[in-house]
């Protein structure tokens, strides 16, 4: 393997489909596991819906304090021989190649409990997160073209979605070949999900590059204490980037209302709509289709149009699903209408569901490849790492706190845990009416909520380009006094900073020796 280091070059549609490719592990790694674990666990192994969600959320919770030492990691990872042969950032999505074999280790009923499955699933998720705290910066370290990082994005969600679709085409196969309460439908799933991953990750790591490490600041951390200040210094120091807290408050909005629906979507689908696991993966078949096809119309419009306008369509839209989602819940379990109604409408409302989860799954992704660019304007620093951190941070506790929320939810609801034969247990009428009001008020209420606190984010492609163009002038030597006032204005709104106090001109972050502020 090339290590690639400092090798850049034009970005063709082969480097786009390699990039891409690393969306099959950033969007679809954890769908199965997200989806079913909990339910594999308290009906196969006999854990308790408490302990299930417990082991969900605990690994979450790790999580968010594992990826700011990633990125911390990886942000300095070019002081080392293995960093500038492998690479600061694509060595870690080497490291997690081998941990993908975690997956399927996971769906295996033992009789070690409790301590076996939490430990596989911690490994799982750090692998999960090697590659999420290092994509995202590659897409920067790659290209600084509005366009290229666009389609770059809109690439790898085209084969999350590509993920999303052979995923329902496993589960179905595997549940509907060999049997829904069997375990071994779980782990032939689950292997053959990793293997995919596998492979996705090799192409990622030979299809891309990073910045030359000469371009890089290198920051000499004396010792591990200073190293560990360091660390907590820059990551709250991210908070104070006027556009990053704006992208942030959406991005856990959605992340929250997205867990929620991983959370509990299998126990909604079998529970409330009655509908049997191998029938879901079928129906969903043509909406994953959509979500593939139409991922282009959200990167054409975004490209076009800005952000605001795509970004209500898809968080209002998603919301509206929700809502009709659980009408037909309700008539199930009411006895209103029979599950033949929930199987009809569940593939139509699915599509149109998945056409507006495109949406909100990319759009933050656009603004938020350009905050390192903020954060040099205002820092003089290149902290691809730092933001990637923050972001997997607050994204991690969201999605814990979605679950934690689920098991408590679940085990209040009376869910009557097995060891398997689940079928042959009645659940009562509180399990289906607890999941349909968990997914109506943490579902739909924060795509709710995530379509206001859009109204605060402001960035399109002529401010990103304004942007690249001034830090560019000032890195390359361009006096701070020589700045138009349009272009004044504009860096001011976007870090919350005066212009005067940018550009290393203020206490923002660990305060290096060896970065001076520009003139």
């Amino acid at each position: 393997m090339s290590s690639k280091i400092g090798k850049k070059r034009k970005i063709t549609v082969w480097t786009r489909l390699g990039f891409g490719m690393g969306g099959m592990a950033n969007s679809g790694a954890l769908t199965f596991t997200n989806s079913y674990m909990v339910m594999f666990l308290s009906t196969e192994c006999g854990l308790s819906a408490g302990e299930a969600a417990f082991i969900a959320s605990a690994a979450l919770y790790l999580n968010a304090i594992v990826c700011p030492l990633i990125g911390f990691v990886a942000d300095n990872f070019y002081a080392t021989k293995i960093g500038r042969k492998f690479g600061r950032r694509r060595f870690w999505i080497l490291v997690a190649i081998p941990m993908m074999a975690a997956e399927p280790l996971i769906f295996i009923v033992t009789p070690y409990g409790f301590a076996y499955y939490l430990t596989l699933y911690i490994i799982y998720n750090i692998a999960y997160s090697f590659v999420t705290s290092n994509l995202s910066p590659l897409t920067i370290e790659m290209t600084e073209d509005y366009k290229e990082r666009t389609y770059l994005t809109g690439y790898k969600h085209v084969f999350g979605n590509v993920s999303g679709f052979l995923m329902a085409t496993l589960v179905g196969f595997g549940f509907g070949w060999f049997g829904e309460t069997n375990p071994f439908s779980y782990f032939i799933i689950a292997t053959i999900n990793a293997s995919i991953m596998i492979v996705s990750l090799i192409i990622v790591y030979c299809s891309t590059w990073e910045r030359r490490p000469e371009e890089i600041v290198q920051e000499k951390i004396d010792g591990v204490w200073e190293g560990v200040k360091k660390l907590v210094i820059d990551v709250l120091s991210t908070f104070r980037n006027r556009s990053f807290r704006h992208v942030l408050s959406i991005v856990i909005s959605i992340r929250f209302a997205a867990a929620c629906w991983s959370a509990c979507l299998s126990f909604f689908i079998v529970y409330a709509l009655g509908i049997a696991k191998s029938y879901e993966s079928v129906m969903e078949m043509p909406g994953k289709v959509v979500a593939i096809v139409c991922t282009a119309i959200w990167v054409a419009w975004m490209v076009k149009k800005g952000f605001h306008g795509p970004w209500y369509v898809s968080t209002l839209g998603a919301a509206g699903c929700i809502i009709a989602f659980n009408i037909f819940a309700a008539g199930s379990v009411t006895g209103v209408t029979d599950v033949t109604v929930a199987m009809i409408a569940y593939p139509i409302i699915f599509a149109i569901w998945k056409f507006f989860y495109v949406g909100f799954q990319y759009l933050p992704d656009v603004p938020m490849n350009y905050m390192p660019d903020v954060d040099e304007l205002i820092t003089l620093r290149r902290r691809e790492g730092v933001y990637s951190s923050a972001q997997q941070f607050v994204q991690q506790i969201a999605s814990a706190l979605a679950v934690s929320l689920w098991g408590i939810v679940l085990s209040f609801s009376g869910f009557i845990a097995t060891t398997g034969n689940s079928d042959q247990v009645v659940q009562p009428l509180s399990v289906p009416i607890s999941i349909c009001a968990y997914m109506l008020i943490g579902c739909a209420g924060f795509f709710i909520l995530a379509a206001i606190l859009g109204r605060n984010l402001h960035i399109d492609k002529k401010q990103c380009d304004t942007l690249c163009a001034e830090v560019k002038r000032v890195r390359e030597g361009g006096k701070m006094e020589d700045v138009e006032p349009d272009v004044k204005a504009l860096c001011e709104q976007l870090s919350g900073f005066p212009y005067e106090k940018c550009f290393g001109h203020n206490n923002v972050g660990y305060q290096e020796k060896t970065v001076k502020p520009a003139e």
